[in-house]
């Protein structure tokens, strides 16, 4: 995909800049795929947030998130570890890039609403996945779709309206992201009616049925 266009953010947080490329620098040389994700993705993204990004937090696969590990940025907090809180479940590990900190999520799932989602990268999020660029680094984004379904599974309203907003700026341009994600994953009919409500175009069982 094209490189997503966003307003100057690197005046208002000078240190999330530094430590994004910081990141860039070490994993955009390594062949495996990672997606930047949740509040720093969003305001890369053009979502309005109500409370500045306080942490980096980038997804991978399971397979992928060990290797990212042994060549991470910054400082390692610990080592990658099974996480299961509530809902969630993934691959957990922790490191201080400058003054940020940063979660690498591997294999990122949640069952919640009687639904089941989870993070495919390799294969379905990151042919879906925008562009920003930061100086001379390029950061590949976690798409809205999975921002939009992940805050509506957790109820977090806060989220979900502002990325929905998002969405119906350009529907065309999300779309195709999250039919991939309705035929990928399991949703109820009263999760995928609220969806719809949400993002203004259809997404229900002829875009992909439950599986």
């Amino acid at each position: 995909m094209e490189p997503h266009e966003t307003e100057d953010w690197t005046a208002r947080y000078p240190e999330l800049h530094e430590s994004l490329l910081h990141m860039a620098k070490t994993w955009n040389s390594q062949p495996y795929t990672w997606l930047l994700g949740g509040s720093c993705g969003l305001l890369l993204q053009g979502v309005e947030l109500q409370q500045a990004p306080r942490d980096i937090d980038v997804y991978a696969d399971i397979a992928a998130a060990k290797k990212l590990h042994v060549c991470a940025p910054g400082n390692k907090l610990d080592e990658p570890a099974v996480d299961k809180t509530g809902p969630y479940a993934s691959l957990l590990s922790h490191y201080q890039v400058g003054t940020c900190s940063l979660e690498l999520v591997g294999g990122f799932e949640v069952w919640a609403r009687r639904s089941w989602y989870r993070t495919q990268i390799e294969h379905v999020l990151a042919l879906y996945a925008p562009e920003v660029q930061v100086d001379s680094y390029r950061l590949r984004l976690m798409p809205l779709a999975h921002e939009l379904l992940f805050n509506l599974l957790r109820g977090r309203e806060d989220r979900y309206v502002p990325i929905s907003l998002r969405i119906r700026q350009e529907p065309e341009l999300h779309q195709p992201a999250m039919i991939a994600l309705s035929q990928h994953n399991i949703w109820t009919s009263s999760f995928r009616t609220e969806v719809e409500e949400l993002i203004g175009f259809t997404w229900s069982e002829e875009t992909g049925g439950e599986r």
